[in-house]
């Protein structure tokens, strides 16, 4: 009877330096995760700096946004900044493209049945980038 009282005690002691172990890495991790700071930005950082104006222009001409298509496939066109490299993204890939000398693209994208998001982007030879999301819905049901 000795003995299993022995052990009792040592599995009893093991087991509350393994919980006090625990509770003191936890106090631990949570004081120091108080004393995480940010970099703040200085003053130099905030001013404007001499470069070039911001120009980057995207106007799209197909398709419209909210338009129901009845085919699966759509024309993608539009103007952007002359040269600019034009990535457009939809639900069954994407495609890379550079706009012409007069800063016109046009390409067809595939669809996927039911609704559908097409994401151009514009990127600017200087690398100035705007983007516009347009949705269709391809369809074949009479309406």
């Amino acid at each position: 009877m000795k003995k299993e009282v022995i052990l009792a005690i040592v599995i009893g002691f093991g087991v509350g330096l393994m919980a006090t172990f625990g509770i003191f890495n936890a106090q631990k991790s949570l004081n120091e995760a108080g004393k995480i700071q940010t970099p703040q930005a200085s003053e130099e950082e905030n001013k404007p700096t001499a470069g070039p104006i911001a120009t980057q222009t995207l106007a799209l001409s197909a398709p419209a946004d909210q338009s129901i298509i009845k085919e699966g496939k759509v024309a993608v066109s539009g103007t952007t900044t002359p040269q600019s490299w034009v990535i457009i993204m939809g639900e069954k890939g994407e495609k890379v493209l550079q706009a012409d000398l007069k800063g016109n693209f046009e390409t067809e994208m595939l669809l996927v049945s039911g609704e559908n998001e097409i994401e151009v982007q514009a990127i600017s030879e200087i690398g100035e980038k705007i983007s516009k999301i347009v949705t269709v819905v391809f369809s074949t049901v009479e309406i």
